[in-house]
């Protein structure tokens, strides 16, 4: 294992340690927020909010910083499994500082998630720069990226309609479809990775060009909305449920990128049970995770929030 992998893993679980501590400090914000400020002026309050504009900059700089280094040495595949570390922060903090409350079945889906990132982690689906660059190089990995692409973006788009007509649990369905933006800015990260550098150098091919446009041009909008949507899923659920099961399509993914975008074959044989078995405890984990109910319909009605810490128990919310 030489010092380039082990530096990866390192800037991996710091990055997952980042995003998950930015996602409480957020939570804590949105639970914050007047109950009549929550519909037309939701986004204009929050910005006021220094807990919450930290949290956000503790995820987005911080953690996309840890997050870009590690891409760089160890590829697209390997670091989100790598960042489950960051779990374990988030369902402490969510019991600790937040005062939420997790039932058996919550802790167990909880527990399946972090086994299941750290299994597809240790399956060694390295994707390097160099790799990368070879491949975005042959048409046909050209439109197998773009079929993918066009496919999350339509799952996204979907499940988030079908998130706003749920009455009973939209915060977990808009958690679930929060994951693909994150999904295609993980993976887009990658080919800009691969071109930037010879693109402002000057030496791009036109193809490089505009991978390099594209991919600039999607981690925006995918970053951006993705912050939005994640907001409106936390006035629905508790962060130690949304986060989570967003995280079943961001952990999902790079597994297909490995095999149906790339094309490749895996290092060993032995990589074939922890990508199967993580694959299977993290499909589980979300259904365990994505039972409980929208935290306003639990409460029988919306007006019962308040700008105080919300605490809850495994089948109700109380202040």
């Amino acid at each position: 294992m030489d010092g380039n992998y082990l530096l990866g893993v390192t800037f991996a679980i710091s990055s997952g340690v980042l995003n998950h501590t930015g996602s409480l400090m957020e939570k804590i914000g949105v639970n914050s927020v007047p109950k009549e400020a929550r519909d037309k002026h939701f986004m204009r309050i929050l910005l006021k909010k220094p807990i919450w504009i930290t949290g956000v900059l503790t995820a987005m700089v911080g953690g996309t910083i840890c997050f870009m280094f590690a891409q760089i040495k160890i590829g697209p595949a390997l670091v989100p499994g790598l960042m489950s570390s960051g779990l374990i922060v988030l369902a402490i903090g969510s019991v600790k500082i937040i005062g939420e409350k997790l039932n058996m079945s919550e802790m167990l889906g909880i527990a399946f998630m972090i086994l299941g990132m750290l299994l597809l982690g240790l399956s060694g689906l390295e994707i390097n720069s160099d790799k990368v660059r070879e491949a975005l190089a042959q048409s046909d990995t050209l439109i197998r990226i773009t079929v993918f692409t066009v496919i999350l973006f339509a799952l996204w788009i979907g499940i988030h309609l079908l998130a706003l007509k749920s009455t009973t649990r939209k915060g977990i369905i808009m958690a679930f479809s929060n994951g693909f933006p994150f999904s295609l800015s993980n993976f887009w990260v990658s080919p800009l990775i691969a071109v930037i550098f010879i693109v402002l150098s000057g030496k791009g091919s036109f193809a490089q060009i505009v991978i390099f446009v594209l991919a600039s041009i999607i981690l925006v909008v995918t970053n951006i909305v993705g912050i939005w949507q994640l907001q409106v899923a936390f006035k629905f659920s508790q962060v130690s449920n949304a986060i989570p099961v967003q995280q079943v399509p961001i952990q999902v993914t790079p597994v297909l990128v490995y095999f149906n975008v790339f094309a490749l074959t895996p290092p060993k044989n032995i990589s074939a049970f922890y990508i199967i078995s993580g694959a299977m405890l993290i499909i589980i984990s979300g259904f365990l995770l994505g039972r409980r109910r929208s935290e306003i319909e639990e409460m029988g009605k919306p007006s019962s929030y308040s700008e105080s810490p919300i605490r809850y128990t495994s089948n109700t919310m109380v202040e």
